[in-house]
């Protein structure tokens, strides 16, 4: 079974806390759960190593909100080095997020752009799917809740309404549209 693999990942903090992190507007961890999962079926298919599949599978979103859609598999590639993991790992993570980041240069590589890409589109259907039942919102609302990355966003963000009402407040003159 593939959790054999991860036991040890799956008991780390930094993986307990992305249970109440926010990745696709369902918990981070839910989604790299599925592309474990993918991983796990896929390697054999496309002669790549399970085991180094599924442990990148497991971090290859740790940190993520850290970069940007093409450097974030650097930045976990970097945590699964600081937590351990071979070489294999790493590389593997480094470019999930191909062809937005690097080309794969491993079997292992492209299992997880392969598993990566279609738990997102589980993700999305699964969202999609909750929004007739009102189920995506209020597990989105509870995530953002508990989020601490949105939590401080929340507190250094400033809707843009707040600046237009307090420069209408102040006199201060609206920038004009011309068209």
């Amino acid at each position: 079974m593939f959790l054999l693999a991860i036991e040890d990942l799956l008991a780390h903090p930094r993986v307990i806390e992305t249970r109440e992190h926010i990745h696709h507007s369902i918990p981070k961890h839910d989604h790299m759960m599925r592309v474990a999962r993918f991983a796990h079926y896929l390697a054999p298919l496309m002669g790549a190593d399970r085991r180094t599949a599924v442990r990148a599978a497991i971090l290859h979103d740790l940190d993520s909100r850290l970069g940007t859609l093409t450097s974030h598999g650097a930045i976990a590639a970097r945590v699964a080095t600081e937590l351990g993991e071979p070489e294999d790992v790493a590389a593997a993570i480094i470019s999930h997020m191909y062809p937005f980041g690097p080309r794969p240069t491993t079997p292992e590589g492209w299992v997880l752009v392969v598993a990566d890409k279609l738990a997102s589109l589980h993700d999305l259907s699964w969202f999609m799917g909750g929004l007739f039942t009102g189920r995506s919102l209020r597990v989105r609302r509870q995530l953002c809740a508990s989020d601490p990355y949105v939590l401080a966003r929340r507190a250094t963000h400033r809707p843009i309404g707040k600046v237009w009402r307090r420069r209408s407040r102040a006199g201060t003159p609206m920038p004009q549209i011309e068209g």
